[in-house]
């Protein structure tokens, strides 16, 4: 059974690059007698061999495969031209994929990122559907979620009389057929905002918040959705609960990515 620990989040947090988009920085380069595939993280290593069925090694830079077929390099450059705008996250979980960044540039949305913000700030009906559209969108474009059985929100406080995540999963579960599993995982005390804190007391805070996700979890493989993604320490946090409670494999699914990588340090 897969699970994910403090020094599994530890250990992958340390490592760099922590974002990889095919749009700005292709996977797939022409060397003249052949083409390199360079893959980063472990997760685009195993979306990369689930799509195409293509294996490849292990390297000091990330898993890798140089092709020289010409049937092997047409599937590894339409594999990377469909997934060019997403953000592949490097965490612990199985995959975990940002549709955009918020913002363009410093103080400039995005189109997504604006209706982020709209959504929950104030509780636009119209930018809630955008986010949630776009997300479907990605559950049919992405092979593990797409083939995920459920789907749940990232728990919001107790008491909190409306919650984006949790909305968005409403939306989407219905319009891609998956269970919406939002309603059995939730903390039990009240959750501290952990933005600020340090990696080990962002842990110890949520450890304290008393999340429990009960047995509708198992054997499920489940994508894990919030609004924006910005250390993915909680993210991972639900995802290791989620694992004990069953499940057997976790994909996260973030509407938006912040900007800069300085709350991942």
């Amino acid at each position: 059974m897969p699970s994910i620990t403090f020094k599994d989040v530890e250990a992958a947090r340390a490592i760099t690059p922590k974002r990889f988009r095919f749009s700005e920085h292709p996977c797939v380069r022409d060397k003249g007698e052949c083409h390199s595939v360079g893959l980063k993280f472990p997760s685009l290593k195993r979306l990369f061999i689930a799509d195409t069925g293509i294996p490849v090694l292990e390297g000091p830079y990330g898993p890798y495969r140089l092709l020289t077929d010409r049937g092997q390099i047409q599937a590894a450059l339409e594999w990377q031209d469909r997934y060019s705008s997403l953000i592949f996250l490097r965490d612990t979980l199985n995959c975990s994929v940002a549709i955009d960044f918020n913002l363009a540039s410093p103080g400039v949305y995005t189109e997504l990122g604006q209706a982020e913000n709209d959504a929950k700030n104030s509780r636009k009906s119209t930018a809630t559907k955008e986010l949630a559209n776009a997300s479907a969108d990605t559950i049919e474009k992405v092979l593990f979620y797409r083939e995920s059985d459920a789907i749940c929100a990232v728990p919001p406080a107790p008491g909190k009389d409306w919650d984006l995540p949790t909305e968005i999963v409403k939306y989407v579960a219905t319009k891609s057929k998956k269970e919406n599993l939002s309603p059995h995982i939730n903390f039990s005390k009240e959750k501290q905002s952990v933005k600020s804190l340090s990696l080990d007391d962002k842990w110890k805070a949520l450890e304290s918040a008393g999340l429990r996700a009960n047995s509708r979890f198992k054997g499920k493989r489940v994508i894990l959705l919030d609004d924006k993604y910005q250390s993915g320490t909680t993210a991972q946090f639900i995802a290791s609960k989620l694992y004990e409670a069953g499940a057997t494999e976790v994909n996260g699914l973030f509407c938006v990515k912040t900007w800069r990588d300085t709350d991942n340090l």
